[in-house]
């Protein structure tokens, strides 16, 4: 598959889509397998982990933690009526952009990559093989920007 490492274009996008969803997925709508591989220079991607951006937005946000043997597993996040998270196996059927993320406590950006090959979920679910690039973004990363203040 293709990347872009373009920093957060892809997370930011999918917190926007989520915040204003474009195309509505309800709830019960029906989900499907989502899983597969993650690799880099022909090895297994030890960890990490995996937002699937849904193409028009909508529907619950869709991710995935990958594990040691670098594989993974997705799952849809819904809130039930009382706001609570829930979390089903699988995502709703669509096109998504499948974007990466090293492993971190989540108060840097900038680390992620977009990979640009679409993944599509269909009945009866799909399984990938996403390939990261060789060159991985660099550094630490950059606080998020709420955290902007507390890290000058």
């Amino acid at each position: 598959m293709t990347t872009n490492t373009t920093p957060w274009r892809g997370v930011a996008l999918a917190a926007t889509l989520v915040s204003f969803g474009c195309v509505e997925v309800a709830q019960d709508a029906p989900r499907h397998p989502l899983a597969g591989t993650v690799t880099r220079n022909g090895q297994p991607v030890r960890e990490g982990g995996l937002i699937f951006v849904r193409k028009g937005g909508g529907g619950p946000v869709v991710n995935a933690a990958v594990e040691k043997d670098g594989t993974f597993s997705a799952r849809s996040e819904y809130r039930d009526r009382a706001g609570k998270l829930e979390f089903r196996p699988g995502a709703p059927a669509g096109e998504y952009t499948a974007v990466y993320h090293p492993p971190s406590s989540g108060a840097k950006t900038g680390l992620e990559v977009e990979l640009t090959d679409p993944v599509v979920v269909s009945d009866g679910g799909v399984t990938v093989a996403l390939i990261l690039p060789e060159t991985m973004p660099q550094g630490g990363g950059a606080p998020r920007d709420e955290d902007r203040a507390t890290h000058k």
